[in-house]
This record gives C-alpha cells, sequence and structure tokens, in this order.
C-alpha cells in the first residue's frame, strides 16, 4: 500500500510538471520573410503635418527613419511591430492582410496612419 502512495504521488508530480511546461504561442512565430508579400523598400508616412521617410529593410530587421536614424522590425504570424531599438514601446503595427501594392495602412504611436510606397501616384 505504501508503494501505490508513492506511485500515485510520484506521477502526480510528473503530470503537474509535464502540464505546467510553457509552450510557445504560434502567434508569435514568425512566417519565413520569403513567404511574406513584399514589404521592403522605400515608404512615405504623413505624420503630425510632416512627411518621413521609411526605408524598410525586412532581410536585415531594420527600417531606417529619415535615412539616419535606425528602428529595429520584429515580425509575427499577423504583421511586423516597428520600435526603436534601445526601448521596448512599439512605434508602429502594420498588418500583412492590410498591404496594398501602393499604400499600407497600420498604426503608429496608437494612431491610425497609411503609408504609401515612393514612386506610386496613389
Amino acid at each position: 500500500m505504501r508503494y501505490q502512495i508513492v506511485f500515485v504521488n510520484l506521477f502526480l508530480v510528473l503530470f503537474f510538471i509535464y502540464q505546467c511546461k510553457e509552450s510557445k504561442n504560434p502567434a508569435d512565430i514568425a512566417p519565413e520573410i520569403a513567404k511574406l508579400p513584399a514589404f521592403g523598400g522605400e515608404w512615405s508616412l504623413e505624420w503630425e503635418n510632416q512627411t518621413y521617410s521609411l526605408n524598410i529593410l525586412p532581410e536585415e530587421n531594420k527600417v531606417l527613419w529619415n535615412g539616419t536614424k535606425e528602428l529595429s522590425i520584429e515580425l509575427d504570424s499577423v504583421g511586423i511591430r516597428i520600435r526603436p531599438s534601445d526601448e521596448e514601446t512599439i512605434k508602429g503595427y502594420f498588418l500583412y492582410s492590410d498591404l496594398k501594392p501602393k499604400s499600407w495602412i497600420g498604426t503608429w504611436e496608437n494612431r491610425v496612419v497609411r503609408l504609401i510606397r515612393k514612386g506610386s501616384k496613389e
């Protein structure tokens, strides 16, 4: 009887350890860049009565803001996050599903914005 109690307790402990392990959320896993729509290149953003230039470099996981300041890109299963490399706060978020050939709607500092691909006449 004593061995049965020890065995049951050991089984319960192992069962709870197995159930408590942390699993990765599938939404946090980014697809391969080759399988994503082509979002790289030069874009313009109208923000607070000024026009800014964003050069998105997906292979390097970075964005050049007005050609100088470097922001980082984080990909997930539904979109990209743009944030300063030295901060935790997200500047912008853009969904792959909202990407059009000449424009891309997303958020920038909690406001809805539209990026315009450079060279387009939209």
